[in-house]
């Protein structure tokens, strides 16, 4: 090539549009434009970017580690993105050695230092080191780029989940959505998972404020391809969001479009069985039954090993729903499930997290319970169900309960279930529960402790009820406790919450 036309191309590179580019999250669009590039190694260093938010860590490394750029400044950027690297490939002392030198050559307060100490904060959380990891994450939240604090208050919300500090964790995704929402050019790829996990939490929890602000954020988002994971989950939590508020309706809506949005034939399939789930639990049994079939064919055809994420999830719910319609496909699908190297992995999940097994140990157990696998059945469903009440997923919890109940058929598991849900009354959840029949508040009483739960609900005192009954007010103190016992409160007033909510139901 002669030296004119080296020059063209040369010109024709924009390295601006190309950070916009990226910071927009087009990475098709990114690699087209580095076509354009004639300096090799800074299109090295600049592909090697964009191999990182793609997840292509092995890949990024050896053309990295072999380059040895003559300008200073992308010697820093190379190794920066190396020690990021090596770190997602668990080598965390060589991810130390990048980041270090780095540090110790880019001039502080520079772009490049605060990507090396986000990088340090991001490799420090990999190791499970959280103290380093905010220490170095906390420093970011005061840069003057409003992009790099909030990937910092990203970062410190994953510290958060880690910690199992939930509202922290909100707090966190909140800042974060803030301080990109006031930059004009706000690095999407933090945005949409920042934007995700709020969503996610919001499905799980009653925090209809933030449910509330994720939908007017995804409004105004320009999607790009390299956030189209995050853009499917997002509408498939607010389908799901929708469906809990009993928007039935809003939430098939945003169902098609998940489908539509489908980064993979895994990732739909596991759409479709979010519509035919809700189908099914809202009396809609033939578009249920057409669309189970339909996820049927489409899942038979796959291969789940090349899968780790929460796509695998449909496997579990294809064995849940066909437990009654077709026990030998739901015991296949188990099967199936239970032959992949990892279990499911959240979006704001981690190695060991314990959602991962309930969210497993749910599905699985309300297949096993359908399968007639009742004693399995039980552990697993009471291990989901501790699990869920440890991180205060309600109607989860709700679910699990209402499941050990028929498994049971111990009226408290149905007590705890009405409890559980009550911050969602409009939901499948809640009307699953209430047409589960009389809750039977009263059936395992016996006629002396009948007799102090009526006085009590009329708002007697212990010793106005003894001398009503004629017993003494340590037998109805007893008696008192042992009715908090069976169902599950602590105290009057929420025993006569629980006996006004039957009513009312």
């Amino acid at each position: 090539m002669t030296i004119l036309k080296q020059a063209s191309r040369r010109a024709r590179f924009d390295e601006e549009r190309y950070n916009d580019v990226f910071l927009a999250a087009d990475y098709p669009e990114c690699r087209r434009l580095l076509g354009e590039l004639s300096d090799a190694a800074r299109a090295a260093v600049l592909t090697a970017k964009v191999d990182f938010r793609e997840q292509r860590y092995v890949e990024m490394i050896q053309p990295l580690a072999g380059l040895k750029p003559k300008d200073p400044q992308l010697a820093i950027e190379r190794d920066i993105l190396l020690g990021a690297a090596y770190g997602h490939t668990s080598d965390y002392t060589t991810a130390r050695l990048r980041l270090d030198r780095a540090l110790e050559k880019a001039q502080t307060g520079s772009e490049l230092h605060a990507d090396a100490l986000f990088y340090k904060a991001l490799v420090a959380w990999l190791e499970h080191k959280h103290r380093e990891s905010e220490a170095i994450a906390s420093t970011l939240t005061s840069n003057a780029s409003l992009n790099n604090r909030a990937r910092a208050h990203v970062l410190l919300s994953w510290i958060a989940v880690r910690r199992r500090d939930v509202e922290r964790q909100v707090h966190d995704l909140v800042i974060a959505l803030d301080l990109l929402g006031g930059t004009e050019k706000p690095d999407e790829y933090y945005r949409a998972k920042a934007l995700r996990t709020l969503a996610l939490l919001s499905r799980e929890l009653p925090l209809p404020e933030e449910a509330q602000r994720v939908r007017e954020i995804y409004a105004t988002v320009k999607w790009a391809p390299g956030t189209l994971l995050e853009r499917f989950q997002t509408v498939r939590y607010l389908g799901w969001i929708d469906a809990l508020q009993g928007n039935e309706l809003a939430a098939f809506r945003a169902f098609r479009t998940a489908s539509a949005l489908a980064p993979s034939e895994h990732w739909r399939v596991l759409s479709l069985t979010d519509r035919a789930y809700l189908a099914r639990n809202t009396g809609e049994r033939t578009f249920a039954h057409d669309v189970l079939h339909e996820a049927h064919e489409l899942a038979q055809n796959l291969s789940w090993h090349e899968t780790h994420r929460e796509e695998r999830s449909s496997l579990l719910v294809l064995a849940e729903l066909f437990a009654t319609a077709d026990p030998g496909l739901s015991q296949k699908y188990l099967a199936q499930f239970r032959s992949l190297n990892t279990s499911v992995m959240l979006g704001i999940s981690y190695d060991d997290d314990p959602r991962t097994r309930a969210f497993v140990a749910c599905s699985s157990g309300k297949a096993l319970l359908e399968l007639g696998e009742r004693k399995e059945a039980i552990v697993m469903l009471s291990e989901a169900r501790e699990i869920f009440d440890a991180f205060h997923y309600g109607w989860r919890t709700a679910l699990c309960s209402l499941a050990l109940h028929k498994a049971s058929g111990e009226g408290s598991w149905l007590l705890d279930a009405r409890r559980q849900v009550a911050p969602w009354p409009q939901s499948w959840v809640a009307r699953e529960i209430a047409a589960t029949g009389d809750i039977g508040l009263e059936a395992r009483l016996s006629k002396a402790q009948r007799g102090v739960l009526d006085l009590l609900l009329e708002g007697m005192s212990n010793v106005d009820i003894a001398k009503a009954l004629g017993r003494s007010p340590y037998t109805v103190r007893n008696h008192i406790a042992q009715l908090f016992r069976t169902y599950g409160v602590s105290n009057r007033t929420q025993l006569a919450g629980l006996f006004r909510t039957h009513k009312r139901a």
